[in-house]
């Protein structure tokens, strides 16, 4: 639920982060029609990092508020039991295009984010890292979104990726820069 104003350019964005996550399930996801994926949207409490009237937003609340957010999603859909990646896949593709492309939300939040985790991102990180264990051991233990069945797990890829980010000397969402497309795709 909405608890501040928005203007034309965050209704917007708003509108366009919605349809890119719900593209962004499409594939293999357990959940694909935007019937699941809209009202799983509204769910979240986005208002907190959202809301510039707020301030800035550290990145430890930020991690609390994601966590809470995935287990909002996952609490709010039975085929997304456990589904943490999933769950993080649609909460991180919506606040990519909302906060990082669109600029929209607090100060301080693209510093927070997350990158949405998927095997173009894996291929990616892999190539550049070939090689640097202490970065792939996080990174790549476990290699299917599926997979990712609790908040622990998926806080080793993010560890393992913000390693990553740090030797690129960039924010976590930028390890994106990394992203490939398979050859065969």
């Amino acid at each position: 639920m909405r608890r501040y104003p928005l203007s034309a350019r965050e209704e917007i964005l708003r509108h366009y982060a919605s349809w890119t996550a719900l593209s962004a399930l499409r594939s293999e996801a357990p959940i694909k029609s935007k019937k699941d994926i809209y009202p799983l949207l509204r769910e979240i409490r986005f208002a907190q990092v959202f809301d510039r009237s707020k301030g800035l937003v550290e990145c430890e609340e930020f991690e609390a508020w994601h966590k809470e957010s995935l287990e909002t999603v996952i609490k709010e859909h039975p085929k997304l039991a456990n589904q943490y990646g999933w769950a993080a896949k649609l909460v991180n593709v919506y606040l990519k295009t909302y906060a990082y492309v669109g600029d929209g939300g607090r100060d301080g939040l693209r510093d927070c984010l997350h990158p949405p985790i998927d095997a173009s991102l894996w291929r990616g990180v892999k190539r550049k890292f070939t090689g640097r264990n202490d970065i792939l051991n996080k990174s790549h233990a476990i290699t299917r979104i599926a997979s990712i069945t609790s908040h622990d797990k998926y806080l080793v890829l993010i560890d393992g990726l913000r390693e990553a980010s740090h030797q690129l000397n960039c924010s976590l969402i930028e390890i994106e820069q990394l992203w490939e497309v398979a050859e065969d795709a």
